[in-house]
């Protein structure tokens, strides 16, 4: 039920013909190794950059440069992330292309767009170590 109210919430938001749904582990195999730049979709405007340490790690900078470190994990049909700074929140997004474009959309509604990948390192000053 629930995945059907996600497919439905998202053939709405936008035309069906240019989107395909990736599964967790398609969207993994572009991040992993990676760090991909999300903006707020379609308004704009930076959310954050991520570097995809390896499938189950990350590193998260928000907008206002606070760092954190998060735990992915697959919760088909999702991409989860649970971070140091919000540990009792798993922050799920269904990933897909859409002309051309790699986009996220939240279990919510919320869309982000990947407007960059590259394999540059991020520098946190204030990341939780463990």
């Amino acid at each position: 039920m629930r995945s059907g109210l996600l497919a439905l919430a998202l053939s709405l938001a936008l035309p069906a013909a240019a989107q395909t749904l990736l599964t967790p582990d398609e969207f993994l195999d572009r991040a992993e190794s990676r760090t991909l730049t999300f903006e707020d979709w379609p308004a704009g405007g930076l959310v954050g950059v991520e570097e995809f340490l390896s499938r189950q790690h990350s590193r998260w900078v928000h907008a206002d440069g606070h760092c954190t470190r998060g735990q992915i994990t697959v919760e088909a049909p999702y991409v989860c992330f649970r971070y140091e700074d919000d540990p009792g929140r798993a922050h799920c997004w269904l990933p897909f292309d859409y002309e051309g474009k790699l986009l996220v959309q939240s279990p919510e509604g919320n869309v982000q767009m990947v407007t960059e990948v590259t394999r540059r390192p991020l520098i946190c000053g204030d990341a939780p170590i463990s």
